[in-house]
């Protein structure tokens, strides 16, 4: 017997009636919530105007495949003009020729659509099909806009179905953690919209993990570091979503403006109900710069998703979820090598990486130890008594260092290795160069450490041939962002160091894990570092910060350091650092609470005896952090340019139009001065791939 969207929808939203009560009084210990025990509907509201997106996005997550291509108005979402086919097999060249389609047949419905704004009667039978979208009382204003939100979203059915087959494994004990802080159990479905349940997922902007937390967000209630980033792990990181959400309800009041908080910041929500009132009044008018498409869909797919998994058998039929997993938990004493860790529990070491998500990659491969007073997951049949017998002998007394070495005019690849006592061969692999190891002055070349496997970087990038570096030019102020110490772009006074020449990255095969490091080459690349170029281009293994201390001095007793600010950077970041309140910063440097700091602005930062190479190694670790999670779920497929247009900022230009980490912006453009831009102005900047495609927004 079939079943249409809008039936199954209404008939859950009645059995949701029914039950929802029993499923919501779950923590009878927290009186200060029993105002959020009610039903599911009243809870979750379902208002008329957002009907058609719920059975939009249900269509979305059930019926329509990567396959298919829904070309509708990004606004009036049940108005679909067209779902063409798309080829599903996930490679660039079926991505590029997936965008080329998309955008082909969202301009011949634009041309439809302005010419019957401009009054001209439909002759052919696509034409007269649009209009009956619009039906009879469509004015020439409407057909006008609607030209200019036209959208495509690639269907979702598979990834959400696998998205689902993964929730098996973890749902039950997430709905047991928003119990116990008296939320609502069913806002344990949030991650079907924010990651389909991929406990990898990292989006372009360095959101990490199932609940897709920001690193600024995600600092305020976990660990996150080179070492270890807990927002990979799936029940710290529900921990900290609860207390966020709970924290967002506490605020605005209601929970469709709390969930829509969790895409668009509290801070926005803040506003938009100052200035409209309530969720449907905010999703119908507010026309806020940064609520686009994302933040206005963000509830009814919430909606959606939630309806489909607590119904997924109607939907997809008895699919097998997996179970969950039982583990061994032991807490470290000291510093584990997890390689020999792995070797005296007789484990594969990826069952370790698996079962330790938030443990990163530098872990694994030798740079880092597994931090003292880590909580290790193992499997179940490791009894504790072994694990302890095994790591008496393995704990080391502290965490291995990172050391990386800023290239000076005169520095050759072969007297870097030797001043720092590694193989050339292995400082070659850890940065990408080529057999001429080529370097530049101004990069951040990374040491390799003792008993680390290094395996050769494969980063693509296609340059196109008119690519030349950008001039500086006139000022465009970047608005602030919600946390209070965001960096803002500056003038600059000094060209920054520009992004690394293209070199062919070297390849070769799995090293044998019982080598330390890889065997040193001759040790013949003795070329003198050069000069920047005029036309760069760059290397992605490097990272090209400027991240030294530029001068020390003693001010009132104090030793204080001259920086000079990098993207993404904050004063929480030097204070995170320094261990320092924040306010100490902001007294040296005169700082009113609440100023932003700058990109390349020279900011003073107190320090300790110790202080100036332990921050140059944690500012370093937390730059490389970024990049190395990028590209391990991102790749450069192409250059392409973009025309500075009026009312444009870099902010919004790589939140909305780039889709780009600033970070990353500034790599394509080195000498150009973020704070300047000029009408018609071209930037360069990397067209990014990823092979997960799950893509709501």
């Amino acid at each position: 017997m079939k079943f249409s969207t809008r039936h199954l929808f209404i008939t859950g939203i009645f059995i949701a009636m029914a039950i929802g009560l029993s499923l919501l009084a779950v923590s009878p210990s927290h009186s200060s919530t029993r105002n959020l025990e009610k039903t599911e509907v009243e809870t979750f509201p379902v208002y008329p105007s957002i009907e058609p997106n719920v059975a939009f996005w249900i269509d979305m997550f059930t019926r329509y495949t990567r396959s298919q291509g829904v070309i509708h108005d990004a606004r009036h979402l049940n108005r679909i003009y067209e779902v063409i086919r798309l080829d599903p097999s996930q490679t660039r060249t079926a991505s590029k020729r997936n965008k080329k389609k998309k955008e082909a047949v969202q301009k011949k419905y634009k041309r439809i659509l302005l010419a019957l704004a401009a009054g001209k009667p439909p002759a052919t039978p696509k034409e007269k099909q649009v209009v009956q979208l619009f039906g009879k009382k469509a004015s020439p204003r409407d057909f006008k806009q609607a030209a200019h939100v036209l959208r495509c979203q690639t269907g979702l059915s598979q990834h959400f179905k696998e998205g689902l087959i993964r929730s098996g494994a973890v749902i039950d004990q997430f709905k047991q953690i928003f119990a116990s802080h008296g939320l609502p159990i069913d806002l344990a479905y949030l991650p079907c919209v924010e990651s389909s349940f991929d406990f990898t997922a990292y989006s372009k902007f360095g959101a990490a993990g199932i609940w897709q937390f920001t690193r600024g967000t995600g600092r305020m209630y976990m660990e996150i570091g080179y070492v270890v980033d807990q927002r990979r792990d799936p029940y710290i990181s529900t921990q900290a979503a609860a207390r966020l959400l709970k924290r967002n309800y506490a605020k605005l009041g209601q929970w469709p403006l709390a969930l829509t908080a969790y895409n668009h910041g509290v801070n926005g929500m803040l506003r938009a109900q100052k200035q409209k009132g309530g969720y449907e009044k905010i999703f119908n008018t507010y026309q806020g710069r940064s609520f686009r498409f994302a933040s206005r869909n963000f509830y009814s797919e919430f909606l959606a998703a939630r309806q489909v998994a607590k119904n997924h058998k109607t939907y997809f039929g008895d699919i097998p979820l997996q179970k969950p997993v039982h583990v061994t938990r032991y807490t470290t004493k000291g510093y584990l090598p997890a390689k020999a860790l792995a070797q005296g529990l007789n484990l594969d070491i990826q069952t370790i990486k698996k079962l330790n998500p938030s443990l990163r990659s530098p872990v694994f491969d030798g740079r880092k130890h597994i931090p003292k007073g880590f909580e290790l997951r193992l499997p179940a049949q490791v009894l504790h008594k072994t694990i302890a017998r095994v790591t008496t002998d393995l704990y080391q007394a502290r965490q291995k260092p990172s050391k990386f070495h800023m290239v000076q005019k005169g520095d050759t690849a072969g007297n870097i290795a030797r001043t720092h006592s590694v193989p050339l061969n292995a400082l070659i692999l850890a940065n990408g160069l080529s057999r001429r190891a080529t370097i530049y002055i101004g990069q951040n070349l990374r040491i390799p450490v003792q008993g680390e496997v290094i395996l050769p970087e494969k980063l693509a990038l296609a340059k196109p041939k008119d690519y030349n570096p950008i001039k500086k030019t006139a000022k465009t102020p970047l608005p602030p962002k919600t946390h209070t110490d965001t960096v803002l772009p500056s003038p600059q006074k000094e060209t920054p160091p520009l992004p690394l020449p293209r070199e062919k990255l070297m390849t070769k095969t799995a090293p044998d894990p019982t080598a330390a490091v890889v065997s040193p080459l001759p040790d013949s690349p003795e070329a003198v570092a050069k000069p920047i170029s005029k036309e760069p281009t760059i290397n992605l293994a490097i990272v090209t910060s400027d991240l030294k201390i530029k001068k020390t001095f003693t001010q009132s007793n104090q030793l204080v350091g001259v920086i000079r600010v990098d993207p993404e950077e904050t004063l929480g970041h030097y204070a995170d650092w320094l261990q320092i309140p924040t306010q100490k910063i902001r007294v040296l440097n005169q700082f009113p609470y609440g100023q932003t700091i700058s990109i390349d602005q020279k900011i003073k930062i107190p320090l300790g005896p110790k202080d100036l190479e332990r921050f140059e190694e944690l500012r370093y670790e937390y730059h490389k952090e970024m990049e190395e999670d990028f590209f391990e779920s991102f790749s450069i497929t192409g250059v392409g340019t973009y025309e500075i247009k009026r009312g444009d900022t870099i902010w919004l230009l790589c939140l909305n139009k780039l889709e780009i980490p600033l970070w990353l912006l500034k790599k394509y453009n080195p000498v150009m001065d973020f704070s300047k831009l000029q009408l018609r102005q071209t930037i360069h900047y990397p067209i990014v791939s990823s092979p997960r495609n799950f893509e709501i927004q």
